[in-house]
């Protein structure tokens, strides 16, 4: 059974996957949660990929870019950024451009799409780890 501190902690740990228009994340807790985010959705997706479970991997893979997303609109909160619906049609665009070019290469793995995905990938994890936080609303 949760204590009260122990409630609390855990409310604060996840609330970081709930969206909100107001919610804040630090830049440890970014980096440590996009990691840890990551590794274990990679384990359940390679878990999963035995074939039968394609559904599951599709789910997964779905449900990695809905955290990731949402963790990157709290960053970006949290750095002063204010025009956040910009920076999630961006990022979504970007995923369909990427989805079509795969389709396009026949989903080669060295391709021009699996590249856009992964830079745009990794260069927003780089600037938001990199990026101040907002100094004024402290």
């Amino acid at each position: 059974m949760l204590t009260g501190d122990s409630h609390k902690d855990v409310k604060f740990m996840l609330r970081m996957f709930i969206p909100t228009s107001n919610g804040k994340i630090s830049r440890r807790r970014y980096i440590f949660s996009f990691i840890l985010i990551n590794f274990i959705f990679a384990f359940l997706i390679i878990f999963f990929n035995d074939g039968e479970a394609g559904f599951l991997v599709i789910v997964s893979t779905i449900a990695l870019h809905y955290l990731v997303i949402n963790m990157n609109c709290q960053r970006l909160r949290d750095s002063g950024f204010i025009y956040i619906k910009t920076y999630v049609f961006g990022t979504l665009a970007v995923y369909i451009i990427s989805i079509i070019t795969m389709i396009a290469e026949d989903f080669a793995c060295s391709g021009n799409g699996s590249m856009i995905f992964l830079i745009c990938y990794f260069s927003t994890f780089s600037m938001l780890m990199l990026a101040p936080t907002d100094s004024s609303k402290q």
